[in-house]
């Protein structure tokens, strides 16, 4: 299997939690400026609350820690229109007969901040420290063993996997920034993407563009970052017009931002899935399991949660990826019914549980808030858990039985949701779900260089995953961003962006 792109100056950069850097580069929040070379951009984002993460390898869970690194650094992939990964870095991807083995053909015009071209060395460097910190990155660089793989020449990598690996491409797009080979300190970036750090504090982030980008003159000479940890913050700051962008916005501020900002929609764009493990009571029996997914009124959250900007889901961890199965129904609420399992399963009375949850992405609480209003007519008793953003993601996800889960379309992949949540042995499991049929199928999918193929075995994993996981995905919401009517050029749901279409409203 073979993919190609011919060398491109255009150029989709995807931010890991679903944030589109085009966002960063399309734009100036000063409408006396053409875009090309003048400017600042003024973007929020919601942050994690805690002290910038400078590391780009490591634990990332902020939006704005995401927008200014990848602002800072290329990676090898990035996410197309299709939602397939296209050239970035890499401009040609092969593999060998059972995906074992791929070969990846760098770009010879990247150069870093400090002058110095961008290398297979550097890129091997870079996936290894992915590797080494893959417990707090949830397991970024995929499959890749580093071991195993090699540097062919300054432009040529062959990266072995550690198991049969079909969409490794898909996965070389989740963050793989690439950084000087050596580099331990990152307090003084070097990057090869569009825009350089300026300054950094726990307010805000500012960057100037790159001029040596491969990519083309960034459509701004300057870009200031600001994260907020009240997303009610986040929308006041553009419709108060002291940012240009807010991205990821509640529902809420979206319909009431009035006249003074746009809106911009994207559909599907998130889940936040309540996760119940698999390996601990009372949600080891899947006849709870099933009264928790019949509980619920699917149309009635996403009404509620995203006040419509969204649609309802069927327990799959993708909404309209091409190997998702369009044959599997959206459960229908029946609360008789639900109660009759948690009898069978010896809760004739219902029983108590403590559901965890965060303000760390602006969906999270109201869904928690929904659910044990719903639940409670089932005989679910729940007790809601807050936990602070920056404690929520090592205290509570994958340590505690119930709690609320995230997944962003751009920063996940099905295969490397299926790695970290089902085939993992570490702590990082959502679920804890264990089945050998189900491995031993995943496997082969993996090992399938045809996509028509292994779209078909990837879509009975899901059935599988739907029907007796422990994935309650009852919807996804769109994503929402503010932005003045200055700054166009923004990108459409699923359209590859292209610097050359940017416009600035005068």
């Amino acid at each position: 299997m073979t993919t190609m792109y011919p060398p491109s100056r255009r150029r989709f950069l995807g931010l890991g939690a679903a944030l589109s850097l085009p966002l960063l580069l399309a734009a100036c929040g000063d409408p006396a400026k053409a875009p090309g070379g003048g400017g600042t951009l003024r973007l929020g984002a919601v942050s994690g609350g805690g002290a910038p993460v400078a590391d780009p390898h490591g634990q990332l869970f902020s939006e704005a820690d995401w927008a200014r690194l990848t602002a800072l650094y290329d990676t090898l992939l990035v996410r197309g229109a299709d939602g397939a990964a296209a050239a970035a870095l890499a401009t040609s991807w092969s593999a060998n007969a059972d995906a074992t083995e791929w070969t990846l053909s760098l770009r010879d015009d990247a150069v870093f901040s400090s002058g110095a071209p961008v290398t297979a060395s550097d890129v091997l460097y870079s996936l290894g420290r992915m590797v080494e910190k893959s417990a707090e990155n949830g397991g970024r660089a995929g499959t890749v063993d580093i071991k195993g793989s090699e540097v062919v020449d300054d432009t040529t990598l062959r990266l072995a996997t550690t198991a049969p690996d079909a969409e490794l491409p898909l996965a070389l797009t989740l963050g793989s920034f690439v950084v000087p080979e050596g580099t331990t300190d990152f307090a003084e970036p070097v990057g090869s993407g569009p825009f350089r750090l300026d300054t950094l504090d726990d307010q805000a982030a500012v960057l100037s563009a790159n001029g040596e980008w491969w990519g083309g003159t960034p459509g701004v000479a300057t870009l200031e970052i600001r994260g907020f940890s009240d997303p009610q913050a986040l929308a006041q700051a553009a419709t108060g017009g002291s940012i240009d962008v807010a991205a990821g916005v509640q529902p809420a501020a979206a319909k009431a931002a009035g006249s003074a900002v746009a809106v911009s929609e994207r559909p599907g764009a998130e889940a936040v899935p309540l996760l119940l493990r698999v390996d601990a009571p009372p949600f080891d029996e899947p006849a709870v399991r099933e009264a928790v997914k019949l509980g619920l009124d699917r149309q009635a959250l996403v009404d509620q949660v995203y006040l419509g900007y969204g649609s309802v889901g069927r327990d799959m961890i993708r909404l309209d990826d091409p190997e998702v199965p369009d044959d599997v129904p959206a459960l229908e609420r029946d609360v008789e019914r639900a109660k009759e399992l948690l009898a069978e399963a010896g809760h004739p009375d219902g029983f108590d549980t403590v559901l965890h949850t965060s303000t760390a992405y602006p969906a999270m609480l109201p869904l928690a808030t929904l659910a044990k209003e719903q639940l409670a007519e089932v005989g679910i008793r729940i007790e809601i858990e807050h936990h602070p953003p920056e404690k929520y993601w090592t205290e509570a996800y994958t340590v505690e039985p119930f709690t609320v889960g995230y997944y962003s379309v751009d920063s996940t992949t099905f295969a490397s949701l299926v790695r970290a949540t089902v085939l993992s042995s570490s702590s990082f499991s959502e679920t804890g779900w264990k089945d050998a049929e189900f491995d031993s199928l995943f496997a082969t999918a993996m090992s399938t260089t045809d996509d028509a193929a292994r779209a078909q075995l990837i879509g009975d994993l899901h059935r599988r995953m739907a029907a007796e996981g422990g994935w309650v995905v009852w919807g996804f919401g769109d994503r929402l961003t503010l932005h003045s009517e200055a700054v166009s050029g923004l990108p459409e749901a699923g359209s590859r962006f292209d610097l050359s279409r940017v416009t600035l409203d005068a």
